[in-house]
């Protein structure tokens, strides 16, 4: 066999310059010929070409500040401490930057209604809580004077609710309110509440809840809630409309109106001599306080006004009014007075018999009473000062009011709460019913 023609170099040679001025490419091997293959144009411009991202644009936007119009920029110390003729109330700031409690006290308000008196307990804000401070109680006196008998009256009472939430949610605020409230006319007292404000009446000493809190997670709550296409679930450990409120009923609120009422619970009572005290008060204070243990309080600090004889708040003659002067301190000195420890201070046996001989004065010297409280030695060291009832101050006792003991219960009852960790805002106001018989 001859060997194989082997081609000139000179022909090799033009092979080689050939295939160096084509451009380099990729080969792979055909699976049916065996051949290499090139691959197509597409394919390698595909897989070389890159794509440079489009240029961003930053437009020039002028940053300005939007001012805040529904709360103000500084936070507030609203407390207050007042008492008048036969009605005491305290209020203390929670742990929010702005106290959202309200209250209102209308005392004669005509020749057959002798007092209103209200407590609100705002959430979302205080404008809500400060709407039906002003509005609320003008509603119902309105409803109420056309109207008698005490079907008609709670309906009055009723529709003075309803027209408030109505007139609210016009001005479409999303702030809402709890309230309870108190009409004394004549013989009779009304009492109505919308959320967790409660009423209690200490009845010859013993408590008596007037009122049933209106929260999400009740049954009866919740089926109507359900029953009109909303729901209550568990969040951040309390059943809420919609996860969002943990009341079912209050004025406001716009954004659940479809599902929490404000129509409230309304009931007439006589006025039976047997009833003695009417506590009304937003649930900061009946979540660490229970009802006896509040009416307890309210009966010892006013038989202790009684047995003392005279007041801690002093009413001044000021031309044709009064004015009164409060030892409450402030919301933050309360607070911090209760947690810090109290220190011991000794005295001298000659201190001692001072002492003793001042309570046995008092009518503190029986075996079974504890030592008087701070309270009792600031009322024992006023008594000392101020001149006998029948010199030229007589007409003084005449017209003060017997209320230094429900000013005192309420204090005791707000800094009580807050002992026992209340962060909520705490309401309290105390009705001496005695007065308005």
């Amino acid at each position: 066999m001859p060997p194989p023609s082997i081609p000139p170099l000179a022909e090799l040679i033009k092979e080689d310059a050939a295939a160096a001025e084509q451009p380099s490419t990729w080969h792979f091997e055909d699976s049916q010929t065996g051949r290499l293959v090139a691959p197509t144009t597409a394919l390698v411009s595909g897989s070389l070409k890159r794509k440079r991202p489009p240029t961003i644009e930053i437009p020039n936007v002028v940053l300005r500040e939007i001012p805040i119009r529904d709360r103000d920029s500084t936070p507030q110390n609203d407390a207050v401490s007042f008492c008048g003729s036969g009605v005491g109330v305290s209020s203390v700031k929670g742990k929010k930057k702005f106290i959202e409690d309200t209250h209102r006290i209308s005392v004669s308000c005509s020749d057959s209604i002798k007092g209103f008196f209200g407590v609100y307990d705002g959430h979302g804000g205080r404008k809500a809580a400060e709407f039906v401070a002003e509005n609320l109680h003008s509603n119902i006196l309105k409803m109420v004077e056309n109207r008698t008998g005490n079907v008609v009256k709670e309906e009055a009472v009723r529709d003075g609710y309803l027209k408030t939430d109505q007139e609210f949610l016009k001005l479409g605020l999303g702030s809402g309110a709890c309230c309870v409230t108190a009409l004394i006319e004549e013989n009779e007292i009304v009492i109505s509440n919308l959320g967790d404000c409660r009423a209690v009446l200490c009845r010859g000493g013993v408590a008596e809840a007037l009122t049933k809190d209106h929260r999400a997670g009740q049954a009866d709550e919740r089926k109507r809630i359900e029953s009109k296409g909303g729901y209550v679930e568990i969040h951040r450990g309390a059943w809420r409309v919609h996860g969002i409120l943990s009341v079912s009923r209050s004025i406001g609120d716009a954004h659940l109106k479809d599902w929490v009422l404000a129509e409230p619970d309304t009931k007439t009572l006589n006025l039976d001599p047997d009833m003695e005290y009417l506590v009304l008060a937003s649930d900061g204070l009946w979540e660490e306080v229970g009802n006896q243990e509040a009416v307890d309080i309210v009966v010892r600090s006013c038989l202790l006004e009684k047995k003392l004889g005279t007041l801690t708040d002093f009413q001044i003659e000021k031309g044709d009014g009064f004015g009164f002067l409060s030892t409450s301190t402030s919301p933050v000195a309360q607070r911090v007075a209760q947690l810090k420890p109290k220190k011991k201070i000794g005295r001298s046996p000659s201190q001692r018999k001072t002492v003793s001989r001042k309570e046995r004065e008092n009518g503190f010297a029986c075996e079974n009473e504890s030592p008087p409280s701070k309270i009792q030695r600031i009322s024992s060291q006023t008594n000392m000062k101020i001149e006998s009832p029948n010199q030229k101050h007589s007409s003084y006792k005449e017209r003060r009011p017997a209320s230094s003991g429900l000013m005192a219960a309420c204090n005791e009852l707000v800094n009580l709460a807050v002992t026992r960790g209340s962060l909520d805002d705490i309401t309290v106001m105390i009705i001496d019913l005695n007065h308005f018989r």
